[in-house]
């Protein structure tokens, strides 16, 4: 109980400053010379990261999107994951997961991780400029959520869904910000 207490109480400054970070990440967007690389990055590469880069990829076609993570390689998407994406149109039974690499990196110009600690990560070890890095809860329309995108790994169907529709509301701001415009 404690527990939960402190973690309600720790996000609050997330939750307030939320509208001001989403504001400047559309300002950003709005003012970045558009991407032609994007990499997506979360810890693993196996739910959060695949699954917005195959949203981004189905709005963004004429970019290219990629992921990678912090931990592991040749990792196949979970299960309850696959399916949930296979629901919402994308078929991830071919991806197999990925370590970030200086070169993957360095050839971004864009690149859209899931928390803070992951942006300084990307940072501080593989030399990302920080005006290059996003996260993604910055990018959500809605208010009142912390800024991490929480990890559904080995969660319920539930914890996947609310990841997955927070994570395509941020496609589409991004998607929505980046297109040609005619």
């Amino acid at each position: 109980m404690l527990r939960k207490i402190y973690r309600l109480l720790r996000s609050i400054p997330d939750r307030l400053w939320h509208g001001r970070r989403h504001r400047a990440a559309q300002n950003y967007l709005r003012r970045v010379r558009r991407p032609r690389r994007i990499l997506v990055v979360c810890h693993g590469n196996v739910c959060r990261s695949p699954y917005l880069q195959g949203q981004l990829q189905r709005r963004l076609p004429d970019i290219e999107i990629d992921s990678a993570g912090f931990f592991g390689a040749d990792r196949p998407v979970p299960e309850l994951s696959l399916h949930l994406s296979a629901e919402r149109g994308l078929d991830m039974s071919q991806f197999r997961s990925r370590p970030v690499t200086h070169a993957f990196a360095a050839v971004a110009d864009l690149a859209i991780v899931m928390d803070p600690g992951q942006a300084r990560h990307l940072e501080e070890v593989f030399g990302v400029p920080r005006e290059r890095i996003l996260i993604a809860g910055d990018l959500d329309p809605v208010g009142g959520q912390r800024r991490t995108i929480e990890d559904p790994w080995q969660g319920t169907s539930e914890t996947f869904i609310a990841v997955f529709d927070r994570l395509d509301r941020c496609a589409e701001v991004v998607a929505s910000l980046l297109r040609p415009h005619a």
